[in-house]
C-alpha cells in the first residue's frame, strides 16, 4: 500500500496555520464575537422607541396614551466562504534548496487574516458618524483631514464629540484604528515628543498603545476611496464590540495528494487548501458607536 502523508501534514500544519491566521488580526479584538456553531443567520431584531408625551392632572380622557412599538428584525449571515490554494510537485519540492510549503503556507495564512480585517474594516461604511475636515480647525467641510502632529488630537476629540452626541460612553472600551504610515509619522512621534508612554506588548493585534483612554491599532488594511478628488483612508473609531462577527470555520486546512487533473490523469505533487467561513454585520445600534474619520494620504 501506497505512503500517503497528507494526514500526517493536516495533523501538523493545522494548529499553526490557525495560529498564522489570528497572529496581528486587529478584528478579533474590535469586534463582538457571536456564537454561531452552525446554522447560517444571526437575528438581532430592534424596537422603534415610545414617544413622550405631556400628562395632564385629573384628566377624564387622553390621560396617558401608550405608543404604538415596532420592531424590525436584523440579522448577520454567514455567507464569506475565502480560500488559499497552493500545489507543489515532487521535483520542485525534491530540487529546491528552500522549504516552498512552508512559506506558501505562512504567505497563505496571512492573506487570509488580511482578507478578514479589511472586511470589518470596510464597515466604515455603515459608521453612524463622519469626522471630516470641517470637524477640525483649518480643514474644509465634505474634505478627508490632512492628519499631522499638530491636528491630530483634535482629530480624535472631534470624533470623541460626534459619540458623545450619540450617547455613546467610553468605559475604557473605545479604539481607534489608523494606517501605519500615519501612525509612525504623526501618531507615534507624538507619543514621544508629549511624553505618552506606549505600550510595551506593540504590535499585539496590531494594538500600538494608548492615547487619550483610546486603544490605538494599526492596520495596512483600512478602507480608501476617493473624496473631493483626495485619496482618502478611512480610520476607524468607536466601541468595541459595535461591529458583530461570527467565525464558523478559522482556516480550516484540507490536503490532497496526488491530485488529479481533468482528463484523468494524476499530478505527481499535493494541493493545500486553507479556507474559512464567517459572517459579518454593524447593527443599527452598533452603527451608532462607530466613526469614520477620513484622512488624506
Amino acid at each position: 500500500m501506497a505512503n500517503s502523508l497528507a494526514a500526517y501534514i493536516r495533523e501538523i500544519w493545522a494548529p499553526e496555520v490557525q495560529a498564522l491566521a489570528t497572529k496581528s488580526l486587529i478584528a478579533m479584538d474590535i469586534v463582538d464575537m457571536v456564537s454561531m456553531p452552525d446554522g447560517d443567520t444571526y437575528h438581532k431584531p430592534y424596537q422603534s422607541d415610545p414617544s413622550v408625551g405631556s400628562y395632564t392632572r385629573n384628566a377624564t380622557s387622553g390621560a396617558v396614551s401608550a405608543t404604538d412599538i415596532a420592531t424590525t428584525d436584523e440579522y448577520l449571515s454567514v455567507d464569506q466562504a475565502k480560500y488559499a490554494s497552493f500545489y507543489v510537485d515532487r521535483l520542485d519540492e525534491k530540487q529546491m534548496m528552500y522549504n516552498l510549503q512552508g512559506k506558501l503556507k505562512t504567505r497563505s495564512a496571512y492573506k487570509l487574516r488580511d482578507t478578514i480585517d479589511a472586511a470589518i474594516l470596510a464597515e466604515y461604511a455603515n459608521a453612524g458618524s463622519v469626522v471630516d475636515g470641517g470637524d477640525v480647525a483649518g480643514g474644509t467641510d465634505g474634505q478627508a483631514v490632512l492628519v499631522t502632529t499638530s491636528n491630530l488630537l483634535d482629530v480624535i476629540e472631534a470624533a470623541k464629540v460626534k459619540l458623545a452626541q450619540k450617547d455613546v460612553e467610553n468605559n475604557g472600551d473605545w479604539f481607534v484604528i489608523v494606517d501605519e504610515v500615519n501612525y509612525y509619522k504623526v501618531v507615534e512621534k507624538l507619543m514621544a515628543t508629549s511624553g505618552y508612554k506606549n505600550q510595551d506588548n506593540t504590535l499585539r493585534n496590531g494594538f500600538m498603545g494608548r492615547l487619550l483612554d483610546i486603544d490605538f491599532y494599526a492596520s495596512r488594511n483600512l478602507g480608501t476611496s476617493v473624496v473631493s478628488n483626495h485619496n482618502t483612508k478611512h480610520w476607524l473609531m468607536g466601541r468595541k464590540g459595535a461591529i458583530s462577527f461570527a467565525m464558523q470555520a478559522n482556516s480550516q486546512l484540507e490536503v490532497k495528494d496526488l491530485p488529479q487533473n481533468t482528463d484523468g490523469t494524476i499530478r505527481l505533487g499535493t494541493q493545500y487548501v486553507i479556507w474559512n467561513l464567517y459572517g459579518k454585520k454593524t447593527f443599527t445600534d452598533g452603527a451608532r458607536e462607530l466613526v469614520d474619520i477620513q484622512v488624506r494620504y
